[in-house]
């Protein structure tokens, strides 16, 4: 395998849309962007104030047939499994595990 994931937070509910908190931080993805998502298009992850931080989309990154939520935010990669963002979506579970992906370097010989 080329790449390795840590624990890096919790995806939950907040209202109709998601709170994306890693390390204390807390990300949003808003209700309307939510909806966007769940339609395969790009969704934005704005900050408390409602700024952009990054962005979330559905992808096969780590297998060709397996989509994750992906988000980018701040040159970092994260990931929740896709079983694990329905069941927030739907109610199902409160929260899940956010995943940082970080790609394995070649190594130096």
């Amino acid at each position: 395998m080329d790449e390795t994931c840590s624990n890096a937070g919790i995806l939950k509910r907040a209202g109709r849309g998601l709170v994306i908190d890693i390390a204390g931080a807390e990300f949003f993805i808003l209700e309307e962007d939510l909806i966007a998502l769940m339609s395969n298009q790009m969704a934005d992850v704005v900050n408390y104030d409602g700024e952009a931080e990054g962005l979330a989309w559905l992808s096969p990154l780590v297998a060709p047939k397996k989509m994750d939520l992906t988000a980018a935010i701040d040159h970092h990669i994260y990931i929740v499994s896709y079983g694990g963002f329905g069941h927030v979506v739907r109610g199902i579970r409160k929260q899940v595990v956010i995943k940082e992906y970080h790609p394995m370097k070649p190594a130096v010989v």
